[in-house]
């Protein structure tokens, strides 16, 4: 059993790097199915060879089927006009302030009726400053503008179009008109049990005033993370807990184990010659878990957990004469089987493979008689097993996290979570007593948020590592084997010098005169990573939003640790625009020491004349020739970097006015290999005369996908293109990298070479 479900698994997870899928890949698969078929029954062969190549030719064919269909339901273009369709709300919506720009409501929404022959079922919609009551199961008529699913493309960025895709939705949308359809209202089972959760979130809401806690216990309970803040996302991030707030294996486990005490109680009282303690306690344990994960919303984490909690609890009951081992290998079966997209989310490699760990590490172990130690080496096991997945994912090893999880889970676990639930049970018998308990739940809430600030600060904890490889994860897995099979030799501690190389900073390997330029798929806005042999520069740094989302954060910062850069050198930013110039705060906390130039008199100046040289490459500042008044825009700190190899013009926003005043005052200094396109292609710059003038190879744009401003312009698109002038666009395929190098100037797409088939091109 556990050779075939990990085969099937490997078969599976063949998701996780194709570029597309397509039912004539079935072909070789049934191949290899049927003559692997013939070899098990035909000739009557028996091995685990055979047992392999059939499981993951069934898994890979099983998982290439579905993802097929779910590709044909997939908006594949931006339709010109809005689109009629009739639907219904299937999800608790979440409502936004996003300040001077009014609200925003997002909810998932599943199609009955559309007025073209487009075959989507769900979108995810956002309704920007809507007076309208929505809940869920209400019935709608939209006019929606729609738009395929897409997400920021870089190295290190969150893959939000794989999220949307794995979660089922088909496009994003726009509300231009609504009505609703109280004639069509459908009541089912699923939008009951939203409303149900719905009144819980009233009731956290009424019960506890600090918006933080509100956002904390909703996650606990129904399992609602939209009301956690930016920052404290990024807190539970950094200290390794993000599991405490999605509800999952720990939560489920919580509750199965509580119904596990449960239904001992019950045996207790009420013994049965029929019923053994055991099937009571399996019975209770699977009912609990049942209806936490219905009061969280049947998400995924929960399905999955369930479906381990139930395994393990009939195995339990029953006495099936099955080991561990082969009720882990069942459970992921199943969970592959309901879900092939699960090998999608981070959380079923983690959830499984903690599991896996455990297992491997303890069984056949003698039992540890402090629970206190059994839990210590537990945290210590599962930080060691599960250190090439850590490494893989997030090409980082966060020792804060069992540190964190011996000071949180504890107080989560074994009081939070019971007295949460404790204290809504008790609502509806006595408030005043509820009063107290939601009294209780809050202090604890405050101790655990205390802790985790304070561990915070211990960011130096987190491990980077640079060289990930084939080689680095064989290493890991290696050390990994050592360090938790019994005891091979009595200082084997030492092994861990072996990996010590892989956590070094091997550098770049530009070459002095080289250099390079990364223009960062920040959406609507800019950011530029340069590179010389030595230095680093960051040019923008994308924008800053109200809810605190910021692109320097979820961008920019994560790219440059993903490439391991870890000092920089000098910033600066072009003007004061919030797509320029919003994650600087962000950009100072991530580097002490940073030299800042901008043109709105809060740092250095950037103004010309000045010029600098780093590794034999020059950088030379054209524009502004003031600093007042400040003409925004226009204020825009232009520079050249070049090189023996080549050059490059960052051009900030600046318009025709200023265009015109650099080809006449410094008609030689700004002609270049390389433009990055003035104002992300507006129509009121790259006035011909300037682009003749700078005499580019290349173009690049930054522009957000199907923007609103319909940057880059049509007409200046034509204008680069007619000009015999390469036309690149970070919305089209992410980050864009320039190599200025020896033997010439290398331009490389991100999606190029990083393309997935859930992506839509």
């Amino acid at each position: 059993m556990l050779v075939f479900a990990i085969s099937f698994l490997i078969g599976v997870s063949q998701l996780l790097w194709l570029p597309t899928v397509k039912l004539f890949w079935l072909i070789p698969s049934f191949i290899i199915l049927g003559t692997s078929m013939f070899f098990r029954f035909k000739l009557n062969k028996h091995s685990n060879i055979i047992t392999l190549f059939i499981a993951v030719s069934l898994g890979f064919s099983y998982a290439i089927t579905v993802a097929c269909y779910a590709k044909e339901h997939q908006l594949k273009n931006i339709p010109s006009e809005y689109i009629n369709v009739v639907g219904k709300i299937v999800n608790l919506p979440v409502f936004s302030d996003m300040g001077n720009r009014g609200n925003k409501i997002k909810f998932s929404f599943n199609i009955h009726s559309v007025e073209t022959d487009y075959t989507i079922n769900k979108v995810l919609v956002s309704w920007y400053n809507s007076q309208e009551t929505i809940e869920t199961g209400q019935v709608w008529k939209f006019k929606l503008k729609l738009k395929p699913i897409h997400g920021y493309r870089n190295p290190g960025s969150f893959d939000y179009s794989k999220w949307l895709f794995r979660h089922g939705y088909d496009a994003t949308a726009t509300v231009k008109s609504a009505q609703i359809l109280e004639t069509h209202s459908v009541i089912d089972l699923k939008s009951e049990i939203h409303k149900q959760r719905l009144n819980v979130a009233h009731l956290i809401n009424e019960n506890f005033k600090s918006t933080r806690i509100q956002g904390l216990i909703q996650a606990l309970t129904i399992g609602d993370k939209s009301q956690i803040s930016y920052q404290d996302s990024k807190l539970f991030q950094d200290t390794g807990t993000s599991h405490l707030i999605a509800i999952s294996g720990l939560h489920i486990g919580l509750i199965a184990f509580i119904g596990v005490l449960f239904g001992r109680l019950v045996f207790i009282v009420f013994a049965s010659e029929k019923l053994n303690r055991f099937k009571y306690e399996a019975l209770f344990a699977i009912t609990f878990a049942f209806l936490y994960a219905l009061l969280a919303g049947l998400s995924i984490p929960t399905i999955r957990a369930l479906v381990m909690v139930v395994v393990f609890s009939l195995s339990y009951a029953f006495k099936f004469n099955i080991t561990r081992w082969q009720a882990w290998s069942f459970a992921m079966l199943i969970v592959l089987l309901i879900d092939p997209f699960s090998v999608l989310d981070v959380g079923f490699w983690f959830s499984f493979g903690a599991v896996a760990v455990l297992m491997f590490a303890f069984t056949g172990r003698k039992n540890t008689k402090s629970k206190t130690i059994a839990f210590i080496k537990a945290q210590i096991v599962i930080l060691i097993g599960l250190m090439p997945l850590m490494a893989l994912v997030f090409q980082q090893i966060n020792l804060l996290t069992p540190i964190a999880n011996l000071l949180v889970l504890p107080l989560a676990s074994l009081l939070l979570i019971p007295l949460l639930f404790a204290s809504l049970l008790v609502y509806t018998i006595s408030v005043n007593m509820a009063d107290f308990l939601f009294g209780l739940v809050e202090k604890l809430s405050i101790y655990m948020f205390n802790i985790l600030d304070y561990l915070q600060q211990f960011s130096f904890l987190t491990i980077p590592i640079h060289n990930i490889n084939i080689i680095t994860i064989f290493a890991l897995i290696f050390l990994m084997s050592i360090l938790l099979l019994p005891r091979l030799f009595r200082w084997r501690i030492l092994s861990v010098f072996l990996i010590v190389p892989l956590f070094s900073d091997e550098g770049n390997d530009i070459q002095d005169g080289e250099f390079q330029v990364n223009i960062l798929d920040v959406g609507q806005g800019l950011s530029v990573i340069i590179q010389t042999n030595k230095h680093n520069l960051i040019y923008d740094t994308g924008a800053k939003y109200e809810s605190g989302f910021s692109l320097a954060s979820t961008v920019v910062i994560p790219y440059l640790q993903h490439q391991g850069i870890k000092t920089m050198d000098k910033m600066i930013l072009s003007h004061a625009d919030n797509d320029h110039a919003g994650g600087v705060d962000e950009i100072l906390k991530q580097f002490n020491n940073i030299n800042i130039l901008d043109v709105m008199g809060d740092y250095a100046s950037c103004q010309y004349p000045n010029k600098w040289y780093w590794d034999g490459v020059q950088f030379e500042i054209l524009s502004p020739f003031e600093l007042l008044p400040y003409l925004g825009n226009n204020s825009s700190c232009v520079i050249k970097i070049s090189s023996q190899y080549g050059s490059i013009l960052l051009t900030g926003d600046i318009e025709e006015p200023v265009e015109y005043r650099l080809f006449k005052n410094l008609s030689h200094e700004i002609q270049s290999d390389v433009l990055l396109i003035p104002h992300h292609g507006s129509k009121t710059s790259s006035s011909l005369a300037f682009i003749k003038q700078v005499d580019p190879n290349i173009a690049i744009n930054s522009s957000g996908y199907a923007n609103q401003f319909n940057h880059p312009h049509p007409t200046i698109k034509k204008q680069y293109l007619k000009n015999n002038i390469k036309f690149y666009d970070t919305q089209n395929k992410g980050m864009i990298e320039l190599s200025f190098l020896s033997n010439g100037i290398n331009v490389q797409q991100y999606s190029d070479i990083n393309h997935h088939f859930w992506q839509v091109d």
